[in-house]
């Protein structure tokens, strides 16, 4: 029997408020189990502006990892104060159009809302009422969205999102319209290193498993885009790896910035690098001093371009000894 843990704490009291729609309560757990199944609620508080026409269909829709397989697995109700009771939400199907897009609720919601950080395969998924309601201008009411998935059976860490809007207004350019929730979220107890999925791509350390003490291999794929853009490296004849590492407790660091033989990283395939190291000897640290953290970025032989996270700091990963 599947497992559901119910959270009851509340995350966020009016933490958002979209014009006249409102988050009053979001109860959802950051990390839980692998293969667990969980409840999140979103209590929210509507009000129909006099002036625009009425809004009955509700849409509530997912950003989740596509190996969930959150159109199989996930099931949506909603409660409301009209006193109507648990009403159930049925999958989206490519008939039912986006109205600002006339495309599928997917395409829709990925084009305009993203992917909110996440660079390993997610998916929205949307689910639309089957109920209409009759509310009109000036009404007024609350109600709380409840979404019930099972997590998968992999370590990760990801930004999950959830939409709540309705077939009229679809994904609109004015944020009043819908809300919108982003949710930090690990899965744990899985026998495999933990997959990132808020890391870009272009750059990974391999083994999967390490620590700062090992010999590693740090890859760089100049092949991968970053939101629909081509790394600026792509194309180039060299590239080097500037690297900073911390230790005796982040107290002192050590930084390797020169562009030359040590830093030069080895052509693995069209537009990908790698370069392997001993971070004790590439950094000059003793043995037997640990290595806290490493961070590193990527430059061309004059250093005019930089390659580093979209935030403008440093790749750094956290030791995985799973």
């Amino acid at each position: 029997m599947k497992r559901y843990y119910r959270y009851l704490t509340i995350a966020a009291l009016a933490a958002i408020v979209a014009g006249c729609m409102e988050f009053l309560a979001i109860n959802h757990p950051e990390t839980v189990p692998v293969n667990t199944g969980v409840d999140a609620t979103f209590d929210v508080k509507i009000e129909v502006n006099k002036d625009i026409d009425i809004r009955t269909t509700p849409v509530v829709a997912i950003l989740a990892p596509t190996a969930w397989k959150m159109a199989e697995n996930a099931v949506v109700t909603y409660t409301t104060s009209d006193g109507s009771g648990t009403k159930e939400m049925r999958l989206a199907v490519g008939t039912d159009q986006e109205p600002k897009t006339k495309g599928p609720w997917s395409a829709a919601l990925k084009s305009r809302l993203g992917l909110k950080g996440n660079y390993e395969p997610v998916e929205w998924v949307a689910f639309i009422a089957t109920t209409d309601h009759n509310w009109g201008p000036n009404d007024q009411f609350t109600g709380t969205v409840t979404v019930r998935f099972t997590t998968g059976s992999e370590n990760l860490k990801t930004n999950l999102a959830y939409f709540i809007g309705n077939t009229q207004d679809g994904v609109h350019d004015d944020a009043q319209y819908y809300l919108l929730h982003e949710q930090p979220f690990e899965t744990t107890g899985g026998s495999n290193a933990t997959i990132d999925y808020t890391l870009p791509k272009m750059c990974s350390i391999s083994p999967e498993a390490f620590t700062w003490e090992d010999i590693v291999a740090i890859k760089y794929d100049a092949t991968i885009q970053v939101d629909g853009v081509d790394s600026p490296l792509k194309g180039a004849d060299k590239v080097y790896l500037m690297a900073r590492a911390s230790y005796n407790g982040e107290t002192q660091e050590a930084v390797v910035d020169e562009v030359g033989a040590k830093t030069l990283m080895t052509k693995n395939g069209k537009d990908k690098w790698m370069l392997y190291l001993y971070p004790h000897e590439f950094f000059g640290v003793p043995a037997g001093v640990k290595i806290d953290k490493v961070s590193f970025y990527m430059v061309n032989a004059d250093k005019s371009i930089e390659v580093k996270m979209p935030d403008g700091e440093e790749f750094s990963f956290p030791e995985n000894d799973k």
